[in-house]
């Protein structure tokens, strides 16, 4: 895995902001979930970059992004910050990529925050009630004491979690790098909030407005996914008019991460279709 730079940062409306850029081409927004981080789309940039020029962030409260008590880390704000990153970039009508919790980003960011978009990649995507793995449910309803148990106790939950979310093993490098920024007082605390502040009512008002996407729409579902039921892709492309659903063999909820060639395949096909169509 290539060094992942995060060179940039913006003071957003819910604090500072780690960012990087990397390639050159057409405009791409990769926005990640939870409990995630930007880190998550190297090995998809490595594949593109010579084609795409990739924005990446890491959420409010995520990975090298500011974590603080009282953050607001809900979706709709996510949202939000999605659309004051793309007005900081100052880059017009890009594609917007986004997984997990980014799924709900970017969809929000363009149906409630009017970011335009060339299109629109959906990747296993929280993205239709209900949702949430019932280990994420049963420590949302006793957050404090989860919260409270012992640093190593709280690594090693992390790392089994993360061991059902992809179809074969993680690397040291990116577990490390996906587990790090959630270590520590500050990251505990940040991983637990996150949690607490689960927003379903905003999915539910975006579940309102998917008929009305009228910019080309993919959707990714990785077949082995364990967090989000791949039928939850199908329903979401009956939503969506003319919606496209691929579903991608041997992955599981961290589809890039289980078969980056094809999900970097299939992104470089719907991205060069659709790379000079106004939104």
């Amino acid at each position: 895995m290539t060094d992942h730079h995060l060179k940039g940062r913006f003071r957003s409306s819910a604090g500072e902001i780690a960012w990087g850029t990397d390639g050159t081409g057409p405009d791409v927004v990769l926005v990640h979930g939870t409990p995630a981080n930007s880190v998550i789309w190297r090995g998809v940039i490595d594949r593109l970059r010579s084609d795409f020029r990739f924005h990446y962030l890491d959420l409010p409260g995520y990975g090298a992004s500011e974590k603080f008590e009282g953050q607001d880390v809900r979706l709709r704000t996510f949202a939000r910050v999605l659309r004051e990153f793309v007005d900081h970039l100052g880059i017009d009508r890009p594609h917007l990529v986004g997984h997990d919790f980014g799924a709900a980003t970017v969809l929000g960011a363009h149906l409630v925050e009017a970011v335009p978009a060339r299109s629109l990649i959906i990747a296993d995507g929280v993205v239709l009630n209900p949702w949430g793995t019932p280990y994420a449910r049963h420590v949302r309803e006793h957050v404090e004491a989860f919260a409270g148990v012992p640093g190593h106790i709280h690594r090693a939950m992390l790392a089994v979690q993360l061991t059902t979310g992809v179809s074969r093993p993680l690397s040291a490098q990116m577990e490390e790098a996906l587990i790090a920024p959630w270590t520590g007082e500050v990251g505990q605390s940040a991983y637990y909030r996150q949690i607490a502040l689960y927003d379903h009512d905003y999915t539910g008002r975006l579940e309102a407005l998917y008929p009305g996407i009228r910019v080309p729409t993919l959707i990714l579902w990785g077949e082995e996914d364990r967090w989000v039921d791949p039928t939850v892709g199908q329903r979401l492309a009956a939503l969506v008019p003319g919606s496209r659903l691929e579903t991608l063999p041997d992955a599981g909820h961290f589809s890039m991460l289980d078969v980056p060639g094809l999900f970097a395949s299939l992104l470089r096909a719907e991205l060069t279709a659709h790379g000079s169509v106004p939104a």
